[in-house]
């Protein structure tokens, strides 16, 4: 497992054997929308866990809780 926190502003709330759920602030897409090297929700739990799951998404200008899983299933 990588170990390169996230930034400060993507806090995570609540990580197990399973799960990271993350709190993601206003401003930072959930996920790529396919230019390179977007900051994203998603990259920058890629960077601290490794392969992870996206269980849901929000948009950019939402914040809140957002669930997502270290196994496809």
């Amino acid at each position: 497992m990588r170990k390169n926190v996230p930034q400060k502003d993507l806090e995570i709330v609540y990580e197990d054997r399973w799960l990271i759920v993350v709190n993601k602030p206003y401003g930072l897409l959930s996920m790529s929308t396919g230019r390179p090297g977007e900051d994203t929700a998603y990259s920058r739990l890629y960077d601290y866990a490794g392969r992870i799951f996206i269980i849901h998404r929000l948009d950019r200008d939402t914040s809140g809780l957002m669930v997502f899983a270290k196994d496809p299933e």
